[in-house]
């Protein structure tokens, strides 16, 4: 991995407007707002949904800051970079790997931009918690890091944010990010099930709830992200033969 070119993909993005507004002020601001309205709730499992409410929204800003990727991608395959980076000693496998790791980058300041806030509102969770849970939470974002690889191999500079922007919000409502499950109509429960996010979700309450199921969040995530990388490489060699 040529960790110069990394270096350098993190300070541009970290420099993006667009960035510090849509991946870290909004899940901010939404945990603060559904923090203060249920925060005093308590879930089925007898966890107060103020500490749910960190967590999903935590998942939610790592998502976020991996998806935001692609709006790089995109611009860099519409201005030719893919060309230049020909002329280069960095090969694609190189290219793509750059990407995932300044995506993954992305995902570590906004949970700990999160987590800090619950401790400030009074979250308590215990050293181990805190350290597992969002430990779980920035490595179940790699799926999403190569979601957004591939929305930026697809789309366009100036459409992909918009694609970006239109996905998370089903992801953020439908995977039960959003608002707790328990006070959502019965069906939410079971659709939830089917969005990559529930299950991101899942791995960061595990830490704190004690129940079981680790082994199946993670085995989901990683279907999630075996089938897109899949495509991601395929996409990546048909555009780098096109320019060849």
């Amino acid at each position: 991995m040529n960790f110069v070119y990394l270096r350098l993909e993190i300070l541009r993005i970290v420099r993006s407007p667009q960035f510090a507004l849509f991946t870290i002020a909004v899940p901010l601001g939404m945990f603060l707002l559904f923090g203060g309205l249920f925060g005093d709730l308590a879930g089925p499992d007898g966890i107060k949904a103020s500490v749910t409410t960190m967590i999903n929204m935590g998942a939610y800003g790592a998502m976020g800051g991996a998806l935001f990727t692609g709006t790089r991608v995109a611009t860099e395959r519409t201005d030719g970079w893919q060309r230049q980076l020909r002329l280069t000693p960095m090969r694609g496998p190189g290219y793509l790997f750059v990407k995932i790791a300044s995506a993954m980058a992305m995902a570590l300041p906004v949970l700990l931009v999160i987590f800090v806030a619950g401790a400030l509102r009074g979250v308590d969770l215990t050293a181990a918690q805190w350290v597992l849970s969002g430990l779980g939470l920035w490595l179940g974002a790699l799926p999403f890091a190569v979601l957004g690889l591939l929305l930026g191999l697809f789309g366009k500079g100036d459409t992909v944010g918009a694609m970006t922007g239109a996905l998370m919000l089903p992801l953020g409502v439908f995977g039960g990010l959003w608002m707790p499950l328990s006070i959502m109509p019965e069906w939410m429960s079971t659709v939830a099930h089917f969005f990559p996010t529930f299950w991101l979700g899942r791995v960061g309450t595990v830490a704190v709830t004690h129940e079981t199921g680790l082994g199946l969040a993670a085995a989901v995530l990683a279907a999630w992200l075996v089938v897109p990388a899949l495509v991601v490489v395929r996409r990546f060699r048909l555009d780098t033969a096109k320019v060849g």
